[in-house]
């Protein structure tokens, strides 16, 4: 499948509960969202052997890339007005989404993020979690804030940036793996509310 034809299908307006089911698509070339403002999608099991870029972009439904394939995406400055599902996908290079919104869950269970992921600056007002999500290279959580709380059940990190993190709520780290050692919630700088480790 052509990336303009899916960007023709996902730039329409939204209305409550639309979703457009791209399910187990291949896509030919680089899927270009920049700046587009997308209805609800559904990309689970799809493959992006070129990757993503949604710079900027407006996801008004939910935004589900669970069980995906790609080289890489790049949702810097991206909004998700809704649940930003990510469980069990596969980037085989780095995640970017500095200084992206999350205004609903942002989830990584069970994914594999070769080169790691880049939340640099992110907001998300609903619950995060990597629960046995797989990260390599360096995960940059600098000046992120995560109100709806951060859960780390069985997650495993090469390397982690997270100064001036902001945890509100929970946080949950047990079983949690940073390089070849347990990853204690004392590497958090700022957490308001519940540690579980």
């Amino acid at each position: 499948m052509r990336a303009a034809e899916i960007r023709a299908r996902l730039e329409q307006p939204y209305a409550f509960g639309d979703c457009v089911d791209l399910r187990g698509i291949i896509c030919e070339d680089r899927l270009v969202l920049d700046g587009s403002v997308l209805t609800g999608l559904d990309f689970t099991g799809a493959r992006f052997p070129l990757g993503i870029s949604a710079r900027g972009a407006q996801f008004r439904g939910l935004s589900w890339f669970r069980n995906i394939e790609a080289d890489n995406a790049d949702f810097t400055g991206a909004v998700f007005h809704a649940d930003a599902r990510f469980d069990a996908a596969r980037f085989r290079r780095r995640l970017a989404m500095p200084g992206a919104e999350f205004r609903g869950v942002l989830q990584f269970d069970s994914a594999e993020l070769s080169g790691g992921v880049d939340l640099a600056g992110a907001v998300g007002y609903g619950n995060c979690s990597f629960e046995r999500a797989r990260l390599g290279g360096i995960s940059d959580l600098h000046r992120s804030e995560w109100l709806g709380g951060l859960w780390l059940e069985s997650a495993r990190f090469e390397q982690i940036r997270s100064g001036e993190m902001l945890v509100h709520g929970r946080l949950w780290t047990r079983r949690a793996r940073l390089a070849d050692g347990a990853l204690p919630p004392e590497h958090f700088d700022i957490s308001f509310g519940y540690t579980y480790a």
